[in-house]
């Protein structure tokens, strides 16, 4: 698929440069966003601690020691914040350069065994994903993980084809990064990558060559920062309690523990959760508006596989349908897990969907992708109307662009299926847009944990903060000054100071008679998902909880 034969034109590639430009740009649009779930502000609060306190080796939280994650995207966060500044851009932008990390590899491995179009294809369906583009808003570790995975699998099979002392360095320190990142589970699809392209080849032997054993050495030694400060926060100190016990090995935390303890839920945290079929039907979403495309790709390559036929890779089917069985029959299971193999997946659903694009004919890809186009353009205006019909301003011209690009692009490409393919394209960078534009502003403004920071900046800039309960992360992060914790009793303690209180507790003072002056109210949407009764914008009000500012006006023992 490589022959000139199959090269794409100039005007031919045009449209797909320009959906490509828009796709990054919605894919790092929510750059600004504040943010609206716990994860994200709890890593920016621990990368922020790292940084200020120039302490890289210890994982600090509320001045305890914190075991739940690697380091490694906590350093390029902290190394972020020293360079630009503690703000929600620094700890993003760090993560969306290692997507694009994903991006680009993604390309490249494509491009190896297919041809250019196969390759501009996969990229699309990757930054077009719905779960991608909303996580490169919502920013955990899998962007990380997306980049350093690609990065790692593409110099690996480099070094499969020939040895390169550039490729196996390269491979190697990106698969140490990526297990300082999420832990050494990270190795298996990697892994399953490079050893199931050699047996599916028939190319057995080649599995025991002299550069692999490098390999794993490389390995071990890019991933001995991790060791080392585990060992020196945790292994050096037994009397810490962490998971409320002492003798806590990090070192073996980190290399059983923090994953296949969890996969086989015997860990320190454990889950009693869970569904062989959760990612079966969670990438119905998450994987939009290539769900469908995609069963079918994996479905036709799992078959061929079976019936021997010859295909010019097995990397993108071994990395992925192994990590993703292993996911299944994990108890632990979030929709965000499997963003990790979505490279994987699109280069999958990209070579069915140049096919179909070659044969210019198929009556399942064209009723499938105008069936989910049109059902999200129905579903994004039905949801403007009883969401927030005020935001017309944006709504309108988000629905003008759209239909000006889908205009280009049945002006500009001939073929049908590519014409198709590339307005399912913009019809997921449309609703993406909506979210950025619409929906995440508007969940913003019933997060009572930032607004109360906002007021608390402006107006008492100097003052002593408290929060007397479990408030999310984002107060902290967003408040300039310190914030103090402790319980309500504690907390009536000081009656100079501004204190952060919820509807219970300042129930629990009305009823204890304590006097006190109330500042500010600030309304407050608890859920980290969005419920329907919170969409319909007639019933928002019943789904809201309240912070409360205050400051207590005589002292109470």
């Amino acid at each position: 698929m490589n022959s000139s034969a199959n090269s794409i034109s100039a005007a031919q590639k045009r449209p797909y440069l320009v959906v490509l430009i828009l796709a990054i740009l919605v894919n790092v649009a929510g750059i600004g966003i504040k943010y609206f779930t716990d994860d994200p502000s709890l890593y920016s609060m621990l990368a922020r601690t790292m940084a200020q306190s120039n302490n890289f080796s210890d994982i600090i939280y509320h001045g305890k020691d914190w075991l739940d994650k690697p380091h490694f995207p906590f350093w390029v966060a902290a190394l972020s914040f020293k360079i630009f500044g503690v703000s929600t851009i620094a700890y993003k932008l760090p993560a969306l350069l290692f997507f694009l990390m994903s991006v680009i590899y993604t390309y490249k491995l494509a491009r190896k065994f297919y041809d250019l179009e196969t390759a501009l294809i996969a990229i699309l369906i990757l930054l077009t994903a719905q779960h991608v583009v909303m996580s490169n808003t919502d920013v955990r570790a899998e962007p990380y993980i997306m980049g350093l995975l690609m990065g790692a699998v593409y110099h690996f099979y480099k070094v499969k084809e020939k040895f390169s002392i550039v490729d196996i360095l390269l491979a190697s320190l990106f698969t140490a990064c990526a297990v300082m990142t999420k832990g050494i589970y990270l190795l298996i699809p990697i892994g399953s990558a490079i050893i199931g392209d050699y047996l599916l080849k028939k190319d057995i032997k080649s599995l025991f060559h002299w550069k692999w054993l490098l390999a794993f050495i490389l390995v071990a030694i890019f991933t001995l920062p991790e060791i080392y400060t585990l060992y020196i926060q945790f292994d050096l100190h037994p009397e810490k309690t962490v998971f409320n016990r002492t003798g806590i090995s990090g070192i073996h935390w980190f290399l059983w523990d923090s994953q296949f303890g969890r996969f086989n839920n015997n860990s320190y945290i454990t889950n009693s959760h869970g569904s062989i079929f959760f990612f079966l039907h969670t990438l119905l979403w998450a994987f939009a508006p290539w769900m469908l495309l995609f069963y079918y790709a994996i479905f036709r390559y799992i078959r061929n596989v079976v019936k021997g036929v010859k295909l010019p890779e097995y990397v993108t089917i071994s990395g992925s349908v192994v990590m993703l069985l292993i996911f299944s029959i994990s108890k632990f299971q979030l929709p965000f897990y499997t963003n990790i193999l979505f490279p994987f997946f699109a280069i999958i659903t990209a070579v069915f969907v140049r096919e179909v694009i070659s044969s210019n004919k198929n009556a399942f890809f064209t009723i499938a992708q105008y069936s989910i186009a049109g059902l999200l353009i129905v579903a994004i205006v039905a949801l403007s109307f009883i969401f927030a019909p005020e935001r017309w301003t944006v709504f309108l011209p988000l629905c003008i662009l759209l239909v000006g690009i889908t205009l280009y692009i049945y002006k500009n490409v001939t073929s049908k299926p590519r014409a198709l393919f590339l307005l399912t394209c913009c019809v997921g960078l449309w609703v993406n847009a909506y979210l950025l534009g619409v929906v995440y502003p508007t969940l913003l403004t019933f997060k009572g944990d930032l607004h109360a920071a906002e007021y608390i900046n402006k107006h008492h800039p100097d003052d002593e903060v408290i929060a007397a309960f479990s408030v999310p992360n984002a107060f902290e992060f967003y408040t300039h000054q310190p914030v103090t914790f402790m319980d309500i009793a504690g907390a009536t303690k000081h009656t100079h100071a501004l204190i952060l209180i919820n509807d219970d507790q300042k129930a629990e003072l009305q009823k204890n008679n304590t006097p006190f002056e109330l500042v500010e109210t600030f309304d407050n949407y608890p859920n980290e998902n969005i419920t329907l009764p919170f969409i319909i914008k007639s019933k928002r009000l019943t789904t809201l909880n309240h912070f409360f500012l205050i400051r207590l006006t005589a002292t109470t023992n």
